[in-house]
């Protein structure tokens, strides 16, 4: 029987979040995304927040503290993103 602790569950979310950031990064390297594209944003958020949650769960609080801000971040910019639709709208 296979049991999945919660230490397990975050470590995974740990590393799902990473991976979101790395390929968000890039696809802006590759020029695939543009740094103002919603899709890049939406991985950033998504990304800093799982890494976030696993940061918090391992109480490294300087890395909790750069993924909060990385979130706040993402966020300001999907933010002006919609802002932006709305007036062309």
């Amino acid at each position: 029987m296979l049991i999945i602790t919660l230490e397990t569950t975050l470590q995974i979310t740990g590393m799902l979040g990473a991976a979101m950031l790395l390929y968000a990064y890039a696809m802006i390297s590759k020029g695939r995304l543009s740094n103002s594209s919603l899709s890049y944003h939406i991985y950033n958020l998504i990304g800093a927040f799982l890494v976030g949650l696993n940061t918090a769960y391992m109480a490294a609080i300087g890395a909790l503290i750069l993924n909060v801000a990385w979130m706040f971040i993402a966020i300001w910019h999907l933010v002006k993103i919609a802002r932006q639709t709305e007036g062309s709208a």
